[in-house]
């Protein structure tokens, strides 16, 4: 009787513990000593301003085309919801945006953007980063990528919708998406989420906020 009480309690207690993620989590101010943040080996960040506001700046120090890195507040598990953030290329250049259901430095999903391709096709892509080396290369066809407008140094805002496996991409707070993409990731089903930081030498995020359903 008492090990079918204790096993109950147990139960109830993940449940609740369970539901204490769902609702809306701000963390438009980044607390480093409760996220993990790349730090080491060429690459580095910084708390402070750019164009007028407050951020996380991630740079390194040198290229590599293969390079993925992510950046997240621990303690939240995401499975569907929505995710909403600003960012920054401060260079002009490529690879910055966000990941979630991130199990991992090498297993999430990301969304990323690319200024210097804006208009095109290629500014918008989608893919699974399951290797040790981030592998675009191999998620370049049409299917994963979208065409948007971005600017290429100031703010710009995206909000995405999870379901399932069903991806919505917005930006700039326009009504129509600039991505829908219906078959995220079987393998990668729950996570943190954060930014990604890509090939390019300084990014800009702020304004992370995350509801989860």
């Amino acid at each position: 009787m008492k090990t079918l009480f204790v096993a109950l309690l147990l139960t109830i207690t993940g449940i609740s513990c369970a539901r204490q993620n769902k609702g809306t989590h701000n963390y438009s101010v980044v607390k480093p000593d409760e996220w993990i943040i790349p730090n080491s080996g060429g690459v580095s960040y910084r708390l402070g301003a750019y164009e007028g506001s407050e951020a996380l700046l991630i740079k390194k120090n040198f290229g590599n085309y293969k390079f993925g890195a992510v950046a997240y507040p621990k303690g939240l598990t995401f499975t569907d919801g929505e995710i909403e953030l600003d960012l920054a290329s401060t260079t002009g250049t490529e690879y910055l945006g966000f990941a979630f259901r991130i199990k991992d430095a090498h297993h999430y999903e990301t969304v990323y953007f690319r200024p210097a391709s804006s208009g095109t096709i290629n500014a918008i892509q989608y893919m699974p980063e399951k290797k040790s080396e981030f592998n675009w290369w191999d998620f370049e066809d049409a299917k994963h990528q979208a065409k948007t407008t971005l600017p290429a140094k100031t703010w710009f805002h995206v909000k995405a919708v999870v379901k399932g496996r069903q991806l919505t991409v917005y930006v700039n707070h326009h009504d129509k998406p600039a991505m829908v993409y219906n078959d995220l990731d079987p393998e990668l089903k729950s996570g943190f989420v954060g930014f990604w930081f890509g090939n390019n030498l300084e990014c800009a995020y702020k304004n992370l906020v995350i509801k989860t359903y």
